[in-house]
């Protein structure tokens, strides 16, 4: 097989342009600056007869209009399977806004979300331009201190940090891909400084360390942050928590060889229709109004916030739709899970130790921005599910369709 990877600014250069991540009165304003550039990572990995491209992102979440735009110029332009175009965020809550068309804050702006298409066209470019003869290595390793469960304080969640390394004839890596699952949430909602925050400052020193930038891929980590463990919420923070991270990622011995050829990509959906209890939901968002009036808990007042944005959203609604789709790609000795939601480490564990194939990577927050999926235990005590009010019987039927394609 080949590989390649290349490496492109997503910082908007003009001003003013916007922001987005947390229920922020911020994100109507436009930024006040850059404290670090933010990334697109393109990695184009070719199977022969097949080729599998992608676009990792250091925003919040993937829109589905800007994935069916970059996949048509990519089948338009290089004949590639749309199937085959993976294109993900970090979840990173210090982002960009300005590609976005649904966002509901700041605005829009086509010359930005036309440069996003064409940067995808020029990495798909590049990247064919330069592919080597690869081989394919792997190393996991179990990593606790700087993030974990953010429903059970002290446990961990889904710690395990896979890195893959393709490297070249001259044993040089030429693409990579780290698979996490925590969200990268360090920075106070009150910052109006982009940043790459979490995992695109990991990435940096990741690059500076072993002098490659890996493909930061965010796995199953719907219940999964720095809040516990956190010891400040500022850029002291984060340079703490990112060089924690890089150092003991840097210490995964990748010595186990994988065999990679494209077998076959498998496809399942699940469509959820539910009513809006509108009393119920305004009962909710008024108990949270109360409690806010006295709350001083820098935590707590985030998650009251968080809550209260997906509740008022359902006082618009009679009935709530959520449609679901997740895709498994087979390569031998990786299996490439793909879902646009934001799984909670229960889920991620148990669909990896399902897995067949030697290494497991959990594509979370890819090719479309899908919903809160917790397990029924968390329900009744978590933002995420009483904000979403998704049956918890339609979750565990979605995870069962994804583990049925494995």
């Amino acid at each position: 097989m080949k590989a390649h990877s290349e490496q492109y600014c997503l910082t908007p250069t003009y001003k003013p342009f916007y922001m987005i991540g947390y229920n922020s009165p911020l994100r109507d304003l436009p930024a006040q600056g850059v404290h670090d550039d933010i990334y697109v990572t393109t990695t184009l990995l070719d199977f022969n007869d097949q080729k599998l491209f992608l676009f990792s992102t250091d925003w919040l979440h993937v829109e589905d209009e800007i994935v069916s735009e970059i996949r048509e110029r990519l089948q338009a332009q290089f004949n590639q399977d749309p199937k085959l175009v993976l294109i993900s965020a970090t979840h990173n809550h210090q982002s960009v806004r300005d590609h976005m068309q649904s966002a509901k804050s700041g605005q829009f702006n086509q010359e930005y979300h036309d440069h996003v298409l064409d940067l995808a066209v020029r990495g798909y470019q590049e990247c064919s331009a330069q592919l080597e003869e690869v081989e394919c290595w792997m190393g996991r390793k179990v990593i606790p201190g700087y993030y974990g469960s953010r429903i059970v304080y002290g446990e961990l969640a889904d710690n395990e940090v896979i890195l893959v390394e393709f490297r070249n004839a001259q044993n040089q890596v030429v693409a990579a891909i780290c698979n996490w699952a925590v969200h990268s949430t360090v920075i106070t909602p009150d910052n109006a400084l982009l940043t790459a925050e979490f995992a695109g400052n990991v990435r940096r020193l990741l690059k500076e360390r072993k002098g490659y930038a890996p493909a930061m891929i965010v796995g199953a980590a719907g219940d999964c942050s720095t809040r516990a463990t956190r010891q400040g919420n500022d850029f002291n923070e984060l340079q703490r928590v990112a060089q924690g991270m890089a150092e003991e990622i840097s210490k995964i011995e990748v010595n186990e060889k994988l065999e990679l050829e494209f077998e076959r990509i498998a496809s399942t959906e699940h469509h959820v229709r539910y009513p809006i209890d509108h009393k119920e939901v305004q009962r909710i968002i008024d108990a949270n109004e109360e409690e806010l009036k006295t709350c001083q808990d820098f935590d707590r007042r985030k998650i009251l916030n968080s809550m209260m944005s997906g509740l008022r959203r359902k006082l618009t609604m009679d009935e709530a739709r959520a449609d679901w789709f997740a895709d498994t790609l087979r390569l031998k000795d990786i299996e490439i899970v793909v879902s646009p939601c934001e799984l909670a480490s229960k889920f991620g564990k148990e669909i990896k130790r399902l897995s067949p194939a030697k290494c497991c990577l959990i594509f979370g927050y890819t090719n479309g921005r899908g919903s809160y999926l917790f397990p029924k235990e968390y329900y009744g005590l978590t933002f995420e599910t009483i904000s979403s009010g998704i049956p918890a019987e339609e979750v565990e039927n979605y995870i069962n369709k994804i583990i049925a394609i494995l």
